[in-house]
């Protein structure tokens, strides 16, 4: 069994310029989810695609892999499923392929080990993601759609919504080749703490993230 693991981290940004390279409570946000997915130790080989020279040498000193970002796959333009087939085509042989973001530096290497183990010893799902539960009262599209507002129900018995934390994903090369998208037919949900589900886009999401971690780390 061969596991591989991607992270593309990117030299620019257009929300929020120069965002991987920000320092958050004392480090660089690129370095949070390299040395998480190292200290997790399931991953046979990790990859780090990004156009950068820093980041470059940073993973590099780690014993990480690198690959030199395509400029198409620079762009805003691209997405997590480009990435994804992109690094199939390079590295068609592994078992699994998961794929880890610099947007979530909270992810714990617990949790990183734990969705690995969910997938890689099942016989039943063919992908995994990290996710937060919310018990709330939710609409889309001028409609309610997890309760009647006429029957309130308590929000502990509400049916929850689940969001994907887009922190991380993992799909088998069966399911990738067949799919070309990161979640298959069949996903593991693996859900994670409000902490570990820190996603940073925005300006807002830096500072967040910033008093977040400082709170966390008190205790």
């Amino acid at each position: 069994m061969s596991v591989a693991c991607f992270i593309p981290i990117k030299s620019n940004s257009e929300r929020v310029p120069g965002k991987n390279f920000r320092i958050l409570n004392g480090k660089k946000l690129y370095e949070y989810i390299i040395e998480h997915a190292l200290a997790a130790g399931v991953f046979d080989d990790i990859f780090i695609d990004t156009n950068s020279d820093e980041i470059k040498a940073f993973a590099e000193k780690l014993g990480c892999k690198i690959i030199d970002r395509r400029e198409e796959l620079a762009r805003n333009t691209a997405n997590g499923n480009d990435l994804l087939n992109h690094h199939f085509e390079l590295f068609p042989n592994y078992d699994y392929y998961f794929q880890l973001f610099a947007t979530a530096p909270y992810l714990q290497p617990s949790s990183i080990k734990a969705c690995v183990d969910a997938l890689t010893s099942s016989s039943v799902y063919d992908s995994c993601f990290t996710a937060v539960k919310h018990q709330g009262f939710f609409w889309l599209n001028n409609t309610s759609i997890n309760y009647r507002p006429c029957i309130l129900p308590r929000s502990q018995d509400m049916l929850p919504v689940v969001e994907e934390t887009t922190g991380m994903y993992g799909i088998t090369r069966q399911a990738l080749e067949k799919y070309r998208c990161r979640i298959g037919a069949r996903p593991y949900i693996h859900f994670v703490s409000k902490f570990e589900a820190v996603d940073i886009n925005t300006e807002e999401d830096l500072k967040i993230a910033e008093q977040v971690g400082r709170e966390y780390w008190k205790y």
